[in-house]
């Protein structure tokens, strides 16, 4: 088999990101030719892919329908040297079209759904989200095979959407890179030796909802006095100007730390380095975190809207929840029965959410999308 996986952009080495470079790294592993089709591409994501081919095809237009016609100049190139197409995140799927091919999509999240639900959008941008919305329904309908997503909760909402129940394969964890770190390192490092560190990890951004930790430190630094939010991630724009604004503003500067973009291993040191690790996300992307965060022991608090959340309320690994003050606040008071949920977490990670096991399933669905094609051409 030859595999050939399209991803539209790299700009950060986020969670999406990892995925492809473990996906990639496995099928090496197991003897299958693959190669990652992409319009940009980063020095330490190139670093890790092992024996992985590289095809870079040039976005001319430098907007979404010049990454459009880029990726389905580069799929219509590829056509004839590979088996199996996995495409993953927007555009990636709508440039399928018009080809006759087994593809597979791993939806991380429908990002055009999730753009429309934005309140500040132009009205230029909210119809061309609508347009490409109607034609990505007919594409998948017409031209994919398989679909993938990470749990019970984008399944359902994928099938709301799209009409289609796909599969269900849980994301991987790097559980022996996130339960090793240098903790008191990063404690010097980010100003935190003598705090009850709050870690919020994750690109700035409206859908990962800083804003509300931190309101939540706010309203606990005259309960907790020594507290800090670090919050470790790259943004610009906007939204990281109305964050430092409020912080500013209302004179937490002592209290809210913001890092900027770092390594992995600056990541997990964090993670060994904080008290709790706080994820008020919306309904869109940061599935690891919280389970790298329990690799490094540390208790963790979730929103509803985080798409794992059920995973994490049915196994009783951590607080699911809106009311993060409150979550904090009980994790400060009563720290040793939560490092115990901790620990819990941390084994049923260990356990549950490997990369090879996401490796093996995402294969057997490339197999299955082989053979659905092969049926349907006798």
């Amino acid at each position: 088999m030859r595999v050939l996986i399209v991803y539209p952009r790299f700009y950060v080495y986020g969670g999406a990101e990892l995925l492809i470079v473990k996906l990639c790294n496995y099928l090496t592993k197991r003897g299958v030719k693959n190669a990652l089709l992409t319009t940009s591409m980063l020095p330490e994501v190139r670093h890790d892919l092992r024996e992985t081919e590289i095809i870079i095809v040039k976005n001319k237009f430098s907007n979404i329908i010049g990454e459009i016609l880029a990726i389905k100049r580069g799929i219509c190139n590829c056509l004839d040297d590979f088996d199996v197409i996995n495409v993953h995140n927007f555009p990636a799927e709508i440039s399928v079209f018009p080809y006759k091919k087994p593809f597979v999509w791993m939806c991380n999240e429908p990002e055009l759904y999730l753009i429309l639900k934005l309140n500040n959008l132009s009205f230029q941008t909210r119809l061309l989200s609508k347009i490409l919305l109607f034609f990505e329904k007919f594409v998948v309908k017409k031209y994919i095979k398989c679909f993938v997503v990470a749990d019970e909760f984008n399944a359902r909402r994928f099938k709301k959407l799209y009409g289609i129940t796909p599969d269900i394969i849980h994301y991987g964890i790097d559980y022996d890179f996130f339960c090793k770190g240098e903790g008191e390192r990063a404690k010097h490092r980010f100003g935190a030796a003598k705090n009850f560190t709050i870690l919020q990890v994750g690109m700035l951004t409206p859908f990962k909802n800083q804003m509300a930790s931190i309101k939540a430190v706010q309203e606990l630094k005259d309960k907790i006095t020594n507290i800090k939010l670090i919050l470790a991630g790259w943004g610009e724009g906007e939204y990281k100007e109305m964050l430092e604004k409020y912080v500013q503003e209302n004179n937490l500067k002592d209290y809210v730390l913001l890092t900027g973009h770092l390594k992995r291993e600056d990541i997990r040191d964090l993670f060994h380095a904080s008290d709790v690790l706080l994820h008020p996300i919306k309904e869109q992307g940061g599935w690891l975190s919280p389970f790298e965060a329990l690799c490094a022991g540390k208790p963790i608090i979730v929103s509803p809207e985080m798409t794992a959340s059920n995973i994490i309320k049915r196994e009783n690994i951590g607080i699911v929840t809106d009311d993060y003050a409150k979550a904090i606040e009980d994790i400060y008071i009563n720290s040793n029965y939560y490092r115990e949920m901790a620990k819990k977490g941390r084994e049923w990670v260990k356990e549950n959410l490997g990369w090879d096991r996401f490796g093996y399933e995402m294969l057997e669905i490339f197999n299955k999308a082989l053979t659905r094609t092969s049926r349907k051409r006798l």
